[in-house]
């Protein structure tokens, strides 16, 4: 990996004095596990907090709980030594937060659009930057690990394939990319969660990703592997902390999903109760994928 972190510390450097209006912050095969296997073998739990729930607006800490990982790449060797580390679309930062936590060489660089989320605390390795995923301003070939998590709901069809190239592009070649996204609609829902999830219009990801990873040709060793979470009480504290998750999204993007079914705000409002309340007592699966593949 040679000079590649004060490689990237310059050109981080660069990125921050060229524009004040970019703020920068220091600051396989697959196989399917339920949240029932977790528990038999559970290394970390569902994190609380400051007021002891176990509810997060970040799914990072249900992804670790659920794969008792942080992440599934073979990326253990560059995090021991001083490699450059991309969580593109950071969100609240959490993943990086205590990947650095644990691993104290590597640079680790987050990138999202809104910078009131980032964390005001963090550790001297990580810095946060605007910018959008889509034209990311770093050179080619920076990054040893780029990881992207949880835009299904938020990249268009063709936003996936400018994403993938634009992460290829920043990856340094035999770096490593991996990708973490949940399918959009949970198996077993029943009849009102069916009526609501089929207004979701974007693509689910988790069908195609793979095959959008190929036909790249520019990365190979393409592997994934999934785990499932029960959504709701009878997922225990993970499977509610996900559902208020769930029940968040559906609240902050109502007026796009009552004018696409065509009922009124009121309607829309009682659907979900509903859909909340059926969830209590079916055990409705939600499964959660990762990607990884290694670049050419």
């Amino acid at each position: 990996m040679g000079n590649k972190p004060s490689r990237l510390r310059g050109f981080i450097k660069k990125l921050m004095n060229k524009s004040n209006n970019s703020p920068i912050a220091s600051t396989s095969e697959e196989s399917t596990t339920n949240n029932d296997d977790v528990s038999n073998r559970i290394k970390y739990n569902v994190p609380t907090t400051h007021d002891g729930s176990t509810h997060s607006r970040s799914p990072h800490g249900i992804l670790k709980y659920l794969w008792q990982s942080n992440f599934s790449a073979p990326v253990e060797d560059i995090l021991l030594s001083s490699g450059a580390i991309l969580d593109a679309g950071c969100g609240f930062g959490a993943w990086l937060e205590d990947m650095s936590a644990e691993y104290h060489k590597p640079d680790f660089v987050g990138v999202g659009l809104f910078p009131q989320h980032f964390p005001t605390q963090i550790s001297k390795n990580i810095k946060f930057v605007q910018a959008d995923i889509l034209c990311l301003p770093f050179e080619d070939n920076l990054f040893d690990f780029v990881r992207l998590s949880y835009f299904a709901t938020t990249f268009a069809h063709h936003e996936w394939d400018v994403a993938i190239k634009e992460l290829i592009r920043v990856t340094i070649p035999g770096g490593w990319i991996e990708f973490v996204e949940p399918d959009l609609v949970p198996k077993d829902t029943g009849p009102i969660g069916t009526r609501l999830l089929e207004a979701l219009d974007n693509l689910n990801i988790t069908d195609i990703l793979e095959l959008k990873l190929n036909a790249t040709k520019q990365l190979t060793d393409i592997q994934h592997d999934s785990r499932s979470l029960t959504i709701g009480k009878l997922g225990g504290e993970a499977g509610i902390s996900h559902g208020k998750n769930i029940r968040e999204y559906f609240e902050e993007n109502s007026q796009r999903f009552y004018m696409h079914m065509g009922i009124s705000s009121e309607e829309y409002s009682k659907l979900l109760d509903d859909f909340f309340e059926e969830l209590q007592t079916r055990e409705a699966k939600l499964r959660f994928f990762r990607f990884w593949a290694r670049k050419i």
